[in-house]
């Protein structure tokens, strides 16, 4: 049982780097690098691609860390409203998916094994 929950979170883990890997090369990908706020994409992706990789090393007791990138997922969603790029949309778009599946795998990783349910007991 352990062993599927440590694959099943080294999984969430491996697509959420691909996701901050993607945000963190995706400036030069939409070509707008020399905006200023393509250090966001930077930062971010790196810290995403970071902590996934930590998470993915110790699955089970670096649990906290998929909460941070589910933080990080959410501030990836709102970056285009915080940086004032709602108007490009291919880039726009592109932080909106990257974000939720950030946000999305973070929640799943980090709640993989967690249950909030009693098993039944059983009456003899």
């Amino acid at each position: 049982m352990m062993r599927n929950i440590e694959s099943a979170t080294k999984a969430c883990a491996a697509i959420i780097s691909l996701a901050g890997a993607w945000f963190f090369v995706s400036p030069w990908v939409y070509g707008v690098q020399a905006m200023a706020n393509a250090w966001n994409n930077w930062i971010v992706g790196a810290l995403i691609v970071v902590l996934a990789v930590i998470h993915m090393a110790n699955p089970i007791s670096a649990r906290a860390i998929g909460y941070f990138n589910l933080f990080l997922g959410a501030w990836v969603v709102a970056s285009p409203w915080i940086f004032g790029y709602i108007h490009m949309t291919d880039r726009m778009v592109n932080s909106l998916c990257a974000g939720a599946v950030v946000f999305v795998a973070a929640i799943v990783g980090s709640s993989i094994g967690h249950t909030t349910a009693m098993p039944p007991r059983l009456h003899t």
